[in-house]
């Protein structure tokens, strides 16, 4: 342990076990805010106060300058629609779409769509909307 004389505290002295996975150059919106990195820690933070946006409860996950995004709006109390906008697709403004009460299950999804992890996110019986 080594101490940070400005804190007058005693910090440790070695590094995590595992170094955080930070995603650069992304679109994210949180309510009115833009983002253009994140880590699973910020992740979670941002979902934590959806429900004191009052300029619309939502994350919007995309890489810069590309059309496939993901976002989730919390439309209740418990409810989020998890929306994603294909990774491919002829028909403009098709979305694939569901409703999810679980935020610990938005958070992973959310997650696996930045690793590009499909496995979780094509087992899902999504429902086809129009923006």
């Amino acid at each position: 342990m080594k101490t940070d004389e400005e804190l007058g505290a005693p910090w440790p002295d070695t590094l995590p076990a595992e170094a955080p996975v930070v995603f650069k150059d992304l679109d994210v919106e949180v309510g009115a805010r833009h983002l253009t990195t994140l880590t699973r820690d910020h992740l979670h933070y941002w979902l934590s106060k959806l429900r004191y946006l009052h300029r619309g409860p939502f994350i919007t996950l995309a890489r810069a300058n590309q059309v496939p995004s993901i976002q989730t709006y919390r439309s209740s109390e418990n409810d989020y629609l998890l929306e994603v906008h294909p990774r491919s697709s002829k028909v403009e403004y098709q979305c694939l779409s569901m409703t999810l009460n679980d935020v610990n299950e938005v958070e992973q999804l959310l997650w696996d769509w930045l690793q590009n992890n499909w496995q979780r996110l094509d087992a899902i019986a999504w429902e086809h909307c129009t923006l």
